[in-house]
């Protein structure tokens, strides 16, 4: 009796287990690499959901809150599980138009979790696992007819602190807009906080428990505001903000507003245990929807010259704008980019006439606009242009059929989600209209370029525009030396590199700080799929014929790039292939002397080229023959020194 007894109860605990809901799931990469943790696990008498990431055998994230706020019912706090999908394997091979590498593929494995808030409404975590990181989102599958509203999302990212982080504050300048033109901070502390009270922006690089890791967000349909981070997370942890309210441009709130079906951007976390890792990644793109445009074959990454970075007033100069179409042609250059101020051109002719006399040079005409944001009132049509959808529609479709190429677009001003929707509305109508884009003054890449490949660069950084100033001079060959490993990781950057010259602001010039090696480098080591090349016509002109050639032959867009060596702030080394042809530039970030190892790629063994280095002062280029024979480099560089070279 007593043995049927026990027999009975083994049965039932049997039974009972497996009718309690798991509490833990695990979604590992193909390679086995990368390992996403999710866990609903009672602490304090509520369950809540948390995750932690794991490479290899290495805590990359611990355990962290996941969640969000919505319509004031909590969505992760007391859930219960519902369902996990099978494991689907996606392989997705695409090509873009612009990037660091042309020919690319949506690798991974992706898994959905359902769950039930405590009010009994469901909702999903989608997570998918690369070889290179974690991107997991929120999804609201169910359509009710009704708008919708986020208050709050818990999202936490708890970085183990043994190690350090590189990080840009989130823009606070004295006009109150986020432009993503702070400098990096360096090696700081990880979970230090910023200081102005309004915390990080994305991307966000970390060095922790021996592996690369950068966390940043993915995919903004319209439906959802850019976001950035704070410490407010589980003792400091990062934690998803929501833009400021006193962000002026609009006076719109900054909870994400939607009706069902939503789904929230993706946070993205990008891991491995060497740099080169972050510098390829291209998960952003990855998660992002595949392209609208049917007709891709107008869309052409290029250089361009421009005339506004030496002497701002000269969009309104017809025959200055006549030069720089003749600077273009004589380099080859695909483009030339009229800035501000072109509507009021006089001196011999109007805008449409550079464009008829750039057609004749074979050259591309951009055109600079204001986006229009805040300015629904404002006494100047023209400010208005690219946010009313009617103008918009109209004057682009005025400015294709004159044969104007593409438009720089400046003037976001706000990460609120009003604005935010005004990207995919502006790059559709461009698309529609053949009209390639550069959207400056904007918010940080989160891969529109995958859906709208017309969209070529992406401002987002502080660059050379603001080399008018010594400190920024001063602190450029560091800055230059960071972005290449955290801004640029994430899209391309319209930096307007490759500045010979001393920029003159109120007729004081700041003085150059950096050598012509490191700038001539910049044309490689900084990726744009609009490369707009900033100094004056004079200085490339007057340029000896190697870095002359070089600046003629280098492309703006890639079939191959990786990171040759380097670490954020000290030096960064670049080798990107078009074709057959190997292009190589690296930059120094110190003040100070130094030689500078690396190893070629493998393909480039055995050939023999010239490297283009720093002379005898910052102001001269040396030459340097390699013959290359087991592919280990080494060159001197000067402070603040950089070089370039051709393999072919």
């Amino acid at each position: 009796m007593r043995k049927l007894l026990n027999t009975a109860m083994l049965l039932f605990a049997v039974l009972m287990t497996a009718c309690t809901a798991p509490d833990t799931w695990e979604l590992v990469s193909k390679d086995n690499n990368i390992r996403f943790v999710l866990e609903n696990r009672e602490e304090k008498g509520e369950a809540n959901l948390s995750y932690s990431v794991y490479y290899k055998d290495t805590v990359a994230v611990e355990k962290s809150l996941l969640g969000l706020m919505m319509d004031n019912c909590e969505y992760g706090k007391a859930a219960q599980f519902v369902s996990a999908s099978t494991v689907k394997d996606i392989h997705d091979a695409y090509q873009l138009k612009s990037g660091k590498k042309l020919s690319t593929a949506d690798e991974c494995r992706e898994q959905t979790f359902t769950f039930r808030s405590k009010e009994g409404k469901q909702f999903n975590l989608i997570v998918r696992a690369y070889s290179d990181g974690i991107a997991f989102r929120y999804g609201f599958p169910e359509a009710d007819g009704q708008m919708h509203t986020i208050q709050t999302e818990h999202t936490e990212f708890a970085v183990p602190v043994n190690g350090k982080a590189w990080i840009h504050p989130y823009d606070w300048n004295e006009r109150h807009k986020p432009s993503y033109e702070q400098y990096c901070r360096n090696e700081i502390d990880i979970r230090s906080e910023c200081g102005h009270g309004r915390g990080w922006a994305f991307p966000m690089l970390f060095n922790t428990n021996g592996v690369w890791m950068m966390i940043t967000e993915a995919h903004l349909d319209g439906t959802y505001p850019a976001t950035h981070i704070d410490n407010a997370g589980t003792d400091k942890a990062y934690k998803i903000r929501f833009p400021e309210i006193e962000e002026p441009i609009i006076p719109d709130a900054v909870e994400p507003v939607s009706e069902l079906p939503w789904f929230t951007p993706w946070r993205v976390i990008i891991v491995g245990d060497n740099l080169n890792t972050i510098f390829q990644t291209q998960m952003v793109s990855h998660l992002n929807p595949a392209s609208v445009v049917e007709d891709e074959s107008w869309i052409k990454a290029g250089r361009a010259s421009w005339s506004w970075w030496s002497n701002g007033g000269t969009p309104r100069d017809y025959k200055v704008q006549l030069k720089y179409v003749d600077l273009s042609a004589g380099m080859g250059w695909e483009y030339m980019l009229i800035d501000a101020g072109w509507q009021r051109m006089g001196n011999g002719g109007t805008m449409e006439d550079v464009v008829k006399y750039a057609q004749q040079k074979g050259v591309g005409v951009w055109l600079w606009y204001h986006s229009g944001a805040g300015r629904d009132n404002d006494s100047l049509p023209a400010h208005r242009l690219m946010s009313d959808p009617e103008q918009r529609r109209a004057e682009m479709k005025r400015i294709s059929e004159i044969g104007v190429k593409g438009i720089k677009v400046d003037f976001f001003d706000t990460d609120k989600q009003r604005i935010i929707q005004l990207y995919p509305a502006l790059l559709k109508d461009a698309a529609d209209n053949h009209l390639l884009v550069d959207l400056h003054g904007a918010t940080l890449p989160r891969g529109f370029e995958r859906t709208y490949p017309n969209m070529l660069t992406t401002e987002a950084i502080r660059g050379a525009e603001t080399l008018g100033r010594q400190e920024r001079c001063d602190q450029a060959a560091q800055h230059n030396a960071t972005v290449p490993f955290t801004r640029n990781v994430v899209g391309s950057m319209d930096y307007t590199p490759v500045t010979f010259s001393d920029k003159v602001r109120q007729g004081v010039p700041a003085i150059r700080k950096t050598t012509m090696g490191h700038q001539l480098a910049l044309a490689v080591v900084f990726e744009s799929g609009f490369q707009c090349l900033a100094d004056k016509a004079e200085s490339y002109l007057s340029l000896p014929e190697q870095p002359k050639q070089f600046l003629k032959d280098v492309p703006a867009a890639w079939d191959e790039s990786c990171l040759l060596a380097g670490y954020p702030g000290d030096y960064a080394v670049v080798a990107r292939r078009a074709g057959d042809v190997w292009y190589i530039g690296g930059i120094s970030g110190k003040e100070e002397e130094r030689e500078i190892e690396f190893t070629l790629p493998a393909g480039c063994t055995g050939r023999s080229f010239t490297m283009i280095t720093d002379g005898g002062d910052k102001d001269s280029f040396g030459y340097m023959p390699v013959e290359n024979m087991d592919g280990t480099v080494k060159v001197k560089v000067l402070p603040n020194g950089g070089f370039a070279g051709i393999i072919r």
